[in-house]
Formats: structure tokens, sequence, C-alpha cells
């Protein structure tokens, strides 16, 4: 199987090319044009997914084992929280995925679930995990860069480019406050493990639309 690292690629490429899609149509339905995609602009979008993608996969792991998200019950449970904390990774900004270690023969299946069982959810972790992604750092710096490479994809100037991040960082941060704190919560508290993927891609795939639409204002 591949890489967990290139899973989360590929699964963040496939849900913004059906972003761009649909954001593309939304916008020529609005403008009262004929219904068309512009190429350009789909491969721009999926370029800077695919350059964006493998460093939150990297922040979004180091989150984890900063803050790991569950604690265990019992202190036959510490070594292996200890160890899977290394491998998992909890949602964030990006809100493209989960993923466990594959390799670990203890972390699948049956004993995957008989070990989420004998943990809890540490909400100081989780809380501190959604303050630094979803309000802080994780969201000025995927903002940021997001509007450096779609500018730098679009042949602007430096200066063009610092223009856009002047004018734009603040409304799309806020914007990502309506949708992304509240998914992030609900996903770590209430959604089970194997089930985060496809709520977070689910809620990942509106918030593309929504990038889409910024994109193509550059």
């Amino acid at each position: 199987m591949p890489a967990p690292i290139v899973s989360a690629t590929i699964q963040a490429t496939a849900l913004s090319s059906v972003s761009n899609i649909l954001a593309q149509l939304l916008d020529n339905w609005r403008k009262g044009l004929p219904l068309s995609i512009s190429f350009p602009d789909f491969l721009r979008f999926l370029i800077v997914t695919v350059l964006t993608a493998p460093p939150n996969f990297h922040w979004q792991a180091f989150l984890e084992r900063t803050f790991p998200g569950r604690k265990p019950t019992s202190h036959r449970d510490v070594a292996l929280a200890e160890r899977g904390a290394a491998s998992t990774v909890g949602g964030g900004s990006s809100g493209l995925l989960d993923p466990i270690d594959e390799k670990s023969p203890r972390l699948r299946g049956a004993d995957l679930r008989k070990d989420l069982e004998e943990t809890t959810l540490d909400w100081h972790n989780t809380l501190s995990k959604w303050f630094i992604d979803c309000i802080t750092l994780g969201a000025v710096f995927n903002t940021i860069a997001f509007l450096t490479l779609m500018n730098l994809l679009k042949s602007k100037s430096f200066s063009e480019i610092g223009h856009a991040i002047a004018k734009d960082t603040v409304p799309i941060i806020v914007a990502g406050y309506k949708i992304w704190p509240i998914a992030s919560i609900l996903s770590f508290s209430l959604v089970p493990v194997e089930k985060r993927i496809v709520f977070l891609s689910a809620v990942g795939l509106v918030w593309g639309v929504y990038l889409s639409l910024v994109a193509a204002a550059q």
C-alpha cells in the first residue's frame, strides 16, 4: 500500500479536482456564462494542492505527537498511546485525513478498535491543537502559502503577491473560522476515528469550492 503521505496527497488532489470543477461551474452560472472549465485554472489549483499537502501532513503529525488527542485509561496502555501518537494524524486546516500507521499489525482492525476503547479524549490537547491549527499558526501559514503559490503560478510580480497577501489573508482566515473550528471539534470529539476521513473530506470539499473562487479572483 502507498505511504500515508502519498495517500493523503492523492486524496487531497482528488478533492481539489472536484472542488475546482464545481467552483468554476458555479462561478460561470452566477455570471450567466456558458458552463465551461478553464484548464489552466484547474491545473494551477491542483499544483498548489500537490505542493501544500505534504507539508500539511507533517504539520498535523507534529501536532499529534506534541498534543496526543487521546490518553490511556489504564497504565497498561501508556506505551501504546505514546507509540501511536507518533503515527496518528488528527484533523486540521487541510481537513483531509486522519491516517494511522498501516504497517503496524497492532494498529489494524479489531486491535485498533480495542485500543481506542481503552483510551479517552484528551480535551486539553484537543483544544490546544484546535487553537494552534485552526485559529492561529496553521490558518495563517496555509493561507499565505496558498496566496503566494497561486499568484506565482499566475506569473504575478512580488509586489502583486504582497498586495494579495495583505488584502486577502484576513478575509480567507475569517471565512475559515466559520467552518474549520467547528468541524475540527466535532471530528475530534464525536466522530469515530475510522470515520474522520470521510467527515473532514466532505468539509474540505466545500472549503475547496470557496478557495477555488478566491483563486479565480487573484
